[in-house]
């Protein structure tokens, strides 16, 4: 690689309007509110990252997260983009937790390195572009009614899984929502379900027996995601595999949690584990011990899911692929990057780095903050 040093960080509050409210069990977004970082070299090369707080899972904000950028920024002008361990060291050192905007600084440092290797993200990783990917599509916590037509949707735009949130108050009408949905599409099409941290013991094991019948790959983090002997009960007794998601952030976590045969399935999240750094060492515990994981989102742009489908490119034991946030916004900002096919397949190119960036008429329209 070029012997090229950090000469500047711009640091974007991005705000894009979904087309539609997301509602999850703790709560409703309307809008995509992205924190993007991009790092520039002496000569101009810059690599691009973004991450998506969700206060609810990260405890972090975005005016709280550009306060953070501007002390991570400072301690990389005039350094070495090649040690990714050493500036995730460094970010650890700035400020504990904080998962979300580390991420946006590490994926741009991959994104920067790669490009200066001239390499695509998943070689630079070590990964194989020939790995088929199909996305699922994500129905939000709704009345079952509008649920049910949500699904009727999806399956006809073709989509091979769909992504269901429950966890809501009442598990006989999360229950009531799976069965509506089945009535409307029939049992061919695979559900996924996601109570994220919804239910106590008593709901998770109604609802898991209750829709147990109904073609349910997994479920995601039934109960508070700090219990985990209940979701070490569950697990054992559950008809339903269970996957850990809010449970695990990072490496640590990962470890912990299948030491304690507290999960079926790791979700893996960019910006939950504080980047590829370390989702790569997630997946490699994972590896490890044989068990199966899927990527995720919050609602992260193109760009931040292209460099997760680059990411995934690199592990066969990721199987299950969670990648539809673009499919949520209002317009699509993003030049270049992952494509989505007829059939939902997600693909990238041959593109140095990860092969998304930002158009510059849309990051314009927000204040830049740099520091040099």
């Amino acid at each position: 690689m070029k012997s090229l040093k950090v000469d500047k960080v711009e640091i974007y509050a991005t705000q894009l309007l979904l087309t539609e409210p997301f509602v999850i069990s703790v709560g409703a977004i309307t809008h995509a509110r992205n924190t993007v970082i991009k790092i520039f070299l002496t000569d101009g090369t810059y690599g691009t990252g973004e991450c998506c707080p969700y206060r609810s899972i990260h405890g972090e904000t975005v005016e709280g997260q550009i306060a953070i950028a501007k002390d991570i920024a400072k301690n990389l002008i005039g350094k070495d983009p090649k040690n990714t361990k050493r500036h995730n060291h460094m970010m650890n050192i700035v400020m504990k937790n904080n998962a979300s905007i580390k991420c946006a600084f590490d994926m741009a440092l991959y994104d920067l390195n790669a490009k200066v290797a001239d390499l695509p993200l998943y070689l630079f990783l070590g990964g194989d572009i020939s790995k088929e990917i199909f996305t699922d599509n994500t129905i939000s916590l709704l009345p079952k009614e509008q649920m049910a037509e949500k699904a009727i949707k999806y399956q006809e735009m073709g989509f091979p899984v769909l992504k269901v949130k429950l966890g809501s108050n009442s598990a006989a009408e999360d229950v009531a929502r799976i069965e509506a949905i089945r009535d409307a599409i029939g049992m061919e099409l695979p559900l996924r379900t996601d109570a994220n941290q919804g239910w106590n013991y008593f709901d998770a094991s109604y609802a898991l027996n209750g829709i147990a019948e109904l073609n349910i790959e997994h479920c995601e983090e039934p109960v508070p995601a700090a219990n985990i002997r209940d979701q070490k009960r569950l697990t054992a007794e559950s008809p339903i595999p269970i996957m850990a998601d809010e449970a695990v952030f990072n490496h640590h976590d990962t470890y912990r949690i299948l030491a304690e045969n507290a999960a079926d399935l790791i979700n893996i999240k960019l910006g939950k584990s504080g980047g590829i750094e370390n989702a790569m060492k997630i997946a490699g515990i994972c590896e490890a011990a044989g068990v199966y994981c899927q990527v995720g989102s919050f609602s992260e742009s193109r760009l931040g899911i292209s460099a997760l489908v680059h990411f995934d490119m690199v592990w066969d034991n990721i199987i299950y692929h969670d990648l539809d946030s673009p499919l949520m916004m209002s317009d699509d900002p993003i030049i270049g990057g992952m494509k989505y096919s007829k059939e939902w397949q997600v693909t990238v190119d041959d593109t140095p780095g990860h092969g998304a960036d930002y158009d510059l008429a849309f990051l314009n329209m927000f204040e830049c903050i740099t520091v040099k």
